[in-house]
């Protein structure tokens, strides 16, 4: 399978992420993301953003864009992996820091919510993906916390199996925190719900 890997110029406790980054074909650097692979001894294929806050690098393989734009480098580099044919990728940071960069994220797994193999926001603390109506499995891993909230009004018919807190059939809004903190018990959490979209959360205490 090819697996794209994007690094975002923001990656909270980036010590902390444990991934076989062997197994990506292609390294998308974000902006200032290649400040980080330089930290974490990544090589990027591809180099995109405006390098508004970071020094403009001189590498080969850079694309750069436009200061005024409807769009972050983040949303661009997701947008190119995808229009070079990756169906699982997986961003490093993109979480913390600045909140309305972290909202904007979000929508990001929304957009491609259903389309992708995989896409997922990744960090040293979360595991960060969105899921459309259907039945799926998340497996046990070294994140203690599981939270599953509802992006949209509602999703209905949530049903999990394996964890601390089952649910049944709930119709879990999205004005509640009842999904937040919950624990994997068995080898794997079983997930099911007919209607809205699910956003899962992976996440763990840093210590």
């Amino acid at each position: 399978m090819n697996k794209a890997l994007i690094i975002t110029s923001h990656v909270e406790y980036a010590d902390k992420i444990s991934l076989d980054l062997s197994s990506f074909n292609t390294v998308i650097c974000a902006d200032g993301g290649f400040l980080i692979a330089e930290e974490m001894n990544i090589k990027p294929t591809i180099l995109i953003g405006d390098y508004d806050s970071s020094p403009c690098p001189d590498l080969p393989g850079i694309i750069v864009l436009p200061m005024e734009k409807d769009m972050t480098d983040s949303e661009a580099a997701i947008d190119l992996a995808v229009s070079e044919g990756f169906r699982h990728i997986t961003v490093l940071g993109g979480l913390g820091g600045r909140m309305d960069h972290t909202m904007g994220n979000l929508g990001m797994l929304a957009k491609y919510c259903g389309r992708l193999d995989h896409l997922a926001f990744v960090d040293g603390q979360n595991y960060v993906f969105m899921m459309p109506p259907g039945k799926f499995t998340v497996p046990a891993s070294r994140y203690r916390y599981m939270g599953v909230i509802s992006y949209g009004a509602f999703a209905r018919d949530v049903t999990l199996r394996g964890v601390k807190y089952p649910l049944t059939d709930y119709f879990l809004t999205n004005e509640t925190t009842l999904g937040v903190s919950n624990e994997i018990v068995s080898e794997e959490a079983s997930i099911s719900f007919t209607e809205g979209r699910l956003l899962i959360i992976l996440s763990g205490d840093v210590k």
